[in-house]
C-alpha cells in the first residue's frame, strides 16, 4: 500500500473508532464545511463553488485529497477497454488481463499495468498469469475433427446422447490443444509447448514468486480422475499427485513448499519437499497468505468455523486453530498477506458486514464495516487495508477499510455529480497499489459493454485534475438547472400548487393499509385484497378506475388504471406506473408498496388538475411473476391503438440508509431524465441521481413496445436495500417522507410532459435538408433545429416540418424539438445525423 493512501485514510479517520466513522466526516476548514453541507442537502452549485474557492486559494494544494474524495475519485484512473470481463492480475502485479468476445471467439487481452495499455491478444479464454510476465494458456487448433465433434454435439438429442457427444468434443479438443508456457516476459521471453501426455488442463496456477506452473489435468474420457502436474521453466513435466479422484481449487503457496487443493476426502495440503500430506475434513473456501505462511478455511457444522493453519514444515492435522465460531452466516474468508488476520463477511443482523479476526487468536473478531447496506467480497490490498464491495449484488461500489478504523475510502467513481457508476468485479496486485475494476462508469446498465478500468493507488489526482473536475461539474449542473427552470416556467405556479398538496400522513396511511394484506404476490390472497384496495381508494378520489382482469400462471389477477382525460389532445397519453405486488415471502413494503403508495398520492393531488394530454396512473400486478401486469397493460394499449408518448415507472423508492432524501432516476430517455431532475430540484426535497436502467423492470415493457420513452425513479443503483426480496421488507424500514418527495417529483414530471410537445418523429437528413413529421399536439407554433457545422453548432427556428441546414458537416448531428404557443418546448430532442 502506498504511503499516500495510508495518509489519506489517516486524514479521514480523525481518530474515530471503526464503528463510529462510517459516515463522511464534516471538514474542519470553514469553506469546505460550507461546501460539504451544501452538497449534503443537494445544493451542488453552492458546494462546487465553495470547493473551487478553497482549491483556488493560497492553500489549495493542502486540500486536494480531501476535495477529491468529496467529489469523485482520489486516484488516477485509466480506461483500459470499453468492454471486458474475467479480469485478473499476476501475483506480482506485473501484468493484468481481461477477456472479450471477438468474431464469435473468446480472446484474452494482456495489460501492461505500468502504462494501462493492452499489449497483446491471445486467441483463447484460458490464460493464467505468473510473476515477471510469465503466462500459460491453452492453444486450440480448430481442426476438422473438432468441428465434426461440435456438430455431433449440436445434433445430439437426449441427455445421454448429449453427454456422449460432449465427451467426444472434449476429447477432440484435447487432442488438438497445446499448453503454451512463456517465461521471461513478452519481448525477450522463452515460449515452450508443453506435452501433458494426453491429459487436458482443467485449471492452472503459477507459484506466486517463481515461474513454476502447477496444472490440474484429466483425460476427457475420464474427467473424474484429476492429476496434479508441475511444469518447470524448461517445460519439464513432473507428476505431483496422480491419485484417481477429483481435485479442484488448487492454491500454490509462496516459497514453493506447499500446495492446497480439494478432494472428496477434504482439503489437502501437500508438502512438496518431504511429500507429507495433511487432510482437513469438511473444509471449504481455502485461502493462503501472500507470504505462504498461513492457510485459512471454513468448516461447516452446527456452528460455522473459520480456521487458521500455519504452513510450517511440521504441519499436521493437530495444528488448526479456530479463530471464529458462530451460528451466523459467513462467507468469503480471506487471509491477509502477512498471515496475521483473516477478513470475512458475516450477517450480524439483516445485512452483510466485513469482520476481521487475528489468526493467532490474540484478539476477538471485530467489525470494520458498519452500515445497513451489504458489505461483501473482501480482499486484502496490504496487511492493513481491505477492499470490499458495498450495495446490492447487481450494483456495487468499492471501498477501502483500514484495520485501525476510520472512514471507508470510496475508491472508484466517475467524477460526476449525478450519474451512478455500478461496479461488478475487482482484481488487485499483491502490493495493493493497483486495482482493476469492471464497471459501467458511464451509468449505462443497458448496453452489454462494461468497461475495464485501472486504478493506480500510487498516483493521487492532482490539483489541476480536481479543479477541472469541479469546473466541468459546475457548468453541467448550472445548465441542467437553467434548462429545467425554463422548461417548467410556463406552468410552474400550477405545478407547485399540486406538489404542495402531497401528504406524508396520507401516504403512511396507504402503506399501513396495504401492509396488513401481507404478501401481495399473485398466488397469495393479499393480491386480490390489494386490487380491491387500490380500485376503491381511487374511486374515493373521484376516479372511475379500469380494472384490467386477466389470467396468468393459472391465477386471476388485475391491473388498476386511473385516467385524467386531456383537455386539448386526449389521444396523447402519458402514464406513470408502479407495481403493487410483492414476492411470496414478504409484504414488500419497499418492493413495491412504496412506489404504489407514492403513485396513489400523485393520483389524488392530480385529480382536479387535468392537463392538455391524457394522464394515466397504472397500478401493475405480477411484476414479481415476470412483468405480467405491465406486459398486459402494454398489450391492451397496442391492441386499442393507444398512443403512449411517455412513461414513468417507479419501483423501490422508500428505503433510505441515511438522512438524505435521495433516489435514482432510471431512464431510457435523456429528455425525461432531465425533466425529472428539474422536477425534483424545483418542487421537492428529493436529491436525484441517474442511470440508464430499465431491464428486468416494468419499464422494459414500455421500451419493448414504444422505444426509449421511459423514465422513473428507484433506489437502484445508488442504494442497496438489504431487505430486498426478503421477509423483513417491512413497513418500519420505509422513510415515508422520501416516498412523498418521489410522489411530488412524479406529479410535477407528469404535468410538464402532458403540457409540452412530445419528441418529434421521423427526422431524416438528405442533401443538407432535414425533414420530420408534423407534431401531433394542437397549438405547436414551430420547431427549433440545431446542427453541427465545421465552426460549431448552428440554430434556427422554423414553422414548417423541414429546414435547410446551411454548412452541415458530413456526419454531423442534427436535433429538432417542437415549440408550443403556450410557451412549453419539446421535452426531448429528435436526433439524427447527416450522411457521410
Amino acid at each position: 500500500m502506498t504511503n499516500r493512501l495510508s495518509a489519506l485514510v489517516a486524514l479521514l479517520a480523525i481518530s474515530a473508532s471503526p464503528l463510529l466513522a462510517q459516515v463522511l466526516p464534516i471538514p474542519e476548514h470553514p469553506t469546505l464545511r460550507e461546501g460539504f453541507l451544501a452538497w449534503d442537502r443537494g445544493d451542488y452549485p453552492r458546494a462546487l463553488r465553495a470547493y473551487l474557492e478553497v482549491l483556488n486559494g493560497p492553500h489549495g494544494a493542502e486540500h486536494v485529497e480531501e476535495v477529491a474524495l468529496l467529489t469523485g475519485e482520489p486516484y488516477a484512473v485509466t480506461e483500459v477497454a470499453v468492454h471486458g470481463t474475467g479480469i485478473a492480475m499476476a501475483p506480482d502485479g506485473s501484468s493484468g488481463m481481461f477477456q472479450v468476445v471477438e468474431d464469435g471467439m473468446t480472446v484474452t487481452k494482456l495489460i501492461d499495468l505500468a502504462s494501462g495499455l493492452v499489449v497483446e491478444t491471445l486467441p483463447t479464454g484460458r490464460v493464467t498469469l505468473g510473476p515477471d510476465g510469465a503466462i500459460a494458456y491453452l492453444r486450440v487448433e480448430r481442426t476438422q475433427e473438432v468441428g465434426e465433434a461440435r456438430a455431433r454435439e449440436a445434433r445430439a438429442s437426449g441427455r445421454a446422447a448429449r453427454r456422449e457427444a460432449a465427451v467426444a468434443t472434449a476429447w477432440e479438443e484435447a487432442k488438438a490443444s497445446t499448453l503454451i508456457v512463456r517465461v521471461g516476459g513478452r519481448a525477450s521471453g522463452r515460449t515452450i509447448a508443453v506435452e501433458l501426455g494426453g491429459l487436458a488442463p482443467v485449471s492452472m496456477r503459477f507459484a506466486p514468486d517463481r515461474n513454476i506452473l502447477y496444472v490440474l489435468a484429466s483425460s476427457p474420457l475420464n474427467p473424474e480422475n484429476v492429476t496434479i502436474l508441475r511444469v518447470d521453466e524448461s517445460g519439464m513435466v513432473e507428476v505431483v499427485d496422480a491419485s484417481p479422484e477429483p481435485k479442484a481449487g488448487l492454491i500454490v503457496a509462496a516459497a514453493g513448499r506447499h500446495i492446497v487443493y480439494g478432494t472428496r476426502a477434504g482439503l489437502v495440503v501437500r508438502d512438496l519437499v518431504d511429500g507429507r500430506v495433511s487432510t482437513f475434513d469438511g473444509a471449504v473456501s481455502p485461502d493462503v497468505s501472500a507470504d505462504g505462511s498461513m492457510l485459512t478455511f471454513m468448516r461447516l457444522g452446527q456452528q460455522i468455523e473459520v480456521v487458521a493453519v500455519p504452513l510450517t514444515p511440521s504441519l499436521s492435522a493437530a495444528s488448526p486453530r479456530v479463530v471464529v465460531e458462530t451460528d451466523r452466516p459467513i462467507s468469503n474468508p480471506v487471509v491477509s498477506p502477512d498471515g496475521r488476520h483473516v477478513a470475512y463477511q458475516t450477517q450480524p443482523f439483516d445485512d452483510w458486514e466485513i469482520y476481521v479476526a487475528a489468526t493467532d487468536g490474540s484478539e476477538p473478531p471485530r467489525a470494520i464495516s458498519n452500515e445497513i447496506q451489504h458489505d461483501r467480497y473482501p480482499r486484502w490490498l496490504d496487511a492493513e487495508h481491505v477492499l470490499a464491495a458495498k450495495g446490492e449484488g447487481r450494483h456495487m461500489r468499492s471501498y477501502v477499510y483500514d484495520l485501525d478504523g476510520g472512514f471507508p475510502l470510496k475508491l472508484f467513481h466517475n467524477n460526476t455529480v449525478r450519474t451512478i457508476a455500478p461496479e461488478y468485479d475487482w482484481a488487485t496486485n499483491a502490493g495493493g497499489s493497483k486495482v482493476l475494476i469492471v464497471s459501467e462508469r458511464d451509468g449505462d446498465t443497458v448496453s452489454p459493454e462494461r468497461g475495464v478500468y485501472l486504478v493506480d493507488l500510487a498516483s493521487p489526482v492532482t490539483l489541476e485534475d480536481v479543479r477541472a473536475r469541479l469546473e466541468q461539474n459546475l457548468a453541467t449542473e448550472l445548465s441542467l438547472r437553467e434548462r429545467g427552470q425554463a422548461a417548467f416556467a410556463p406552468i410552474a405556479e400550477e405545478v407547485k400548487t399540486v406538489a404542495d398538496e402531497v401528504s406524508v400522513s396520507r401516504i403512511y396511511q396507504y402503506a399501513r393499509d396495504v401492509y396488513a394484506f401481507g404478501s401481495k404476490h399473485i398466488q397469495q390472497p393479499g393480491n386480490a385484497l390489494a386490487i380491491e384496495y387500490y380500485a376503491e381508494t381511487l374511486r374515493s378520489f373521484g376516479y372511475e378506475p379500469e380494472v384490467q382482469w386477466f389470467e396468468t400462471r393459472g391465477v386471476r389477477t388485475a391491473n388498476v388504471v386511473a385516467r385524467i382525460l386531456g383537455t386539448v389532445d386526449p389521444e396523447l397519453v402519458y402514464v406513470a406506473s408502479s407495481h403493487f405486488d410483492s414476492v411470496e415471502r414478504g409484504p414488500g413494503a419497499d418492493d413495491n408498496s412504496s412506489g404504489a403508495t407514492a403513485l396513489l398520492e400523485a393520483a389524488r393531488v392530480l385529480k382536479d388538475h387535468p392537463m392538455p394530454a391524457t394522464i394515466e396512473l397504472a397500478f401493475f400486478t405480477g411484476e414479481e411473476a415476470g412483468l405480467r401486469g405491465s406486459r398486459e397493460y402494454v398489450r391492451r394499449a397496442d391492441e386499442t391503438g393507444k398512443h403512449i408518448a411517455g412513461a414513468l415507472n417507479n419501483d423501490m423508492i422508500g428505503w433510505a440508509n441515511d438522512h438524505r432524501l435521495d433516489n435514482t432516476i432510471r431512464y431510457s430517455n435523456p429528455g425525461i431524465r432531465d425533466i425529472q431532475h428539474a422536477a425534483a430540484i424545483q418542487f421537492s426535497d428529493l436529491i436525484t441521481y441517474d442511470a440508464l436502467y430499465y431491464k428486468s423492470t416494468d419499464a422494459a415493457a414500455y421500451f419493448e413496445a414504444y422505444g426509449d420513452i421511459v423514465g422513473g425513479i428507484g433506489s437502484y443503483p445508488v442504494l442497496g436495500n438489504p431487505h430486498y426480496h426478503q421477509a423483513h421488507d417491512r413497513l418500519e424500514t420505509i422513510n415515508q417522507q422520501l416516498v412523498a418527495e418521489v410522489s411530488k417529483t412524479t406529479a410535477a414530471t407528469l404535468m410538464l410532459l402532458a403540457s409540452a410537445p412530445a419528441r418529434t418523429a421521423g427526422l431524416t437528413v438528405t442533401d443538407g435538408v432535414a425533414t420530420w413529421d408534423v407534431a401531433l399536439e394542437t397549438g405547436v407554433s414551430g420547431y427549433e433545429v440545431r446542427w453541427q457545422t465545421d465552426q460549431g453548432w448552428s440554430t434556427a427556428q422554423v414553422t414548417e416540418s423541414r429546414a435547410a441546414l446551411e454548412g452541415i458537416r458530413a456526419g454531423g448531428a442534427v436535433t429538432v424539438r417542437a415549440l408550443h404557443e403556450r410557451g412549453t418546448v419539446g421535452w426531448d430532442w429528435a436526433r439524427a445525423r447527416a450522411p457521410g
